[in-house]
């Protein structure tokens, strides 16, 4: 009887071994690298909260001017579309200075300034999150007016 509960033992670590590298062999269960990359389509679905909502940018420290311009970045690439953003990029625009500033340049080539010492650039971004930074712009350009 006492080598049997051994042999048991032995027979059951076995087949976890087992069990763990056919579940590393299926898409999206076993290994961390596959639960990361199923959880990595779930960014735009998570509404900014959990690891990807830490790792958006603070916009409402951006100026008006480059508010406008990544709001302006936007909408030329298609991030955005519709009536919303381009009333109020056409508001933020007819405000004076707003497009003679250096902010709105960087942010028309898509480099969103938050006070940081590294801009953000939009083109560095996958996926939904470029949506999810232009729909905060968004906000925050309504916000400004």
């Amino acid at each position: 009887m006492r080598y049997s509960h051994g042999i048991f033992a032995v027979l059951a670590a076995a087949g976890l071994v087992v069990s763990s590298a056919h579940a590393q062999s299926i898409p999206g269960v076993g290994g961390a690298g596959n639960a990361m990359s199923g959880m990595s389509g779930m960014s735009g679905m998570t509404g900014g909260t959990g690891m990807m909502g830490s790792m958006l940018p603070n916009v409402s420290s951006a100026s008006t001017g480059n508010v406008a311009g990544v709001l302006s970045y936007c909408v030329q690439n298609n991030y955005l579309s519709g009536s919303g953003a381009t009333s109020a990029l056409s508001s933020l625009t007819g405000k004076q200075d707003v497009t003679s500033s250096s902010d709105y340049k960087a942010g028309q080539q898509g480099q969103l300034l938050t006070g940081s010492t590294n801009p953000l650039s939009l083109s560095s971004l996958k996926g939904q999150m470029k949506q999810k930074v232009c729909s905060m712009i968004l906000n925050r350009a309504q916000n400004l007016l």
